[in-house]
């Protein structure tokens, strides 16, 4: 945890400064890290759907098997910045009252597509006491609990980083 807050910079995602002339949406030298969060209960996980109304446009109409987003400023004040970071993701997406625990299970470097190539996932697994989990944004995404037999259906309209983390589950499981 330490060699993140010593060795990292928060840049600006979607605007420039006379010190980052390009957005770090777009600049290609540098990777944002992304806390990817896989929910599951007992057999089923959480997938979800970005619908034509969602904020990032790279994403919309793919399925998910993860929950992620930027580490921001609010979260550096924390002892543990990715599990704070994951948190406050989890949190911000999802509504999900109940216990839930989880693990780093591995790690996202995916150079094949326009988002993967500024982004740096670190995966997540929570596993959570029950499967009553809904979105938030529910004019912007649409998602449901499924077996991983079930998701497969939906493999190839998946974003790249959950066919990645499909493909994984599918073996490990």
């Amino acid at each position: 945890e330490n060699i993140v807050k010593k060795h990292s910079k928060f840049i600006l995602r979607k605007t420039t400064s006379p010190k980052q002339p390009i957005p770090a949406e777009q600049d290609e030298s540098m990777k944002q890290i992304i806390p990817y969060i896989a929910f599951k209960h007992k057999d089923k996980y959480f997938v979800y759907k970005r619908l034509p109304q969602s904020e990032e446009e790279r994403l919309r109409e793919k399925y998910s098997l993860g929950i992620g987003g930027h580490i921001n400023p609010i979260d550096v004040n924390s002892e543990n910045i990715l599990l704070e970071g994951m948190k406050r993701e989890f949190e911000e997406e999802v509504v999900y009252p109940y216990d839930y625990k989880t693990k780093i299970i591995g790690f996202i470097n995916d150079d094949k597509d326009p988002v993967g190539r500024v982004h740096f996932g670190v995966v997540f697994l929570a596993e959570g006491s029950n499967d009553r989990i809904e979105i938030k944004e529910k004019d912007k995404l649409s998602g449901k609990m499924m077996t991983l037999l079930e998701a497969k259906k939906f493999r190839g309209k998946m974003e790249g980083w959950s066919q990645i983390v499909f493909d994984w589950l599918r073996m490990s499981f």
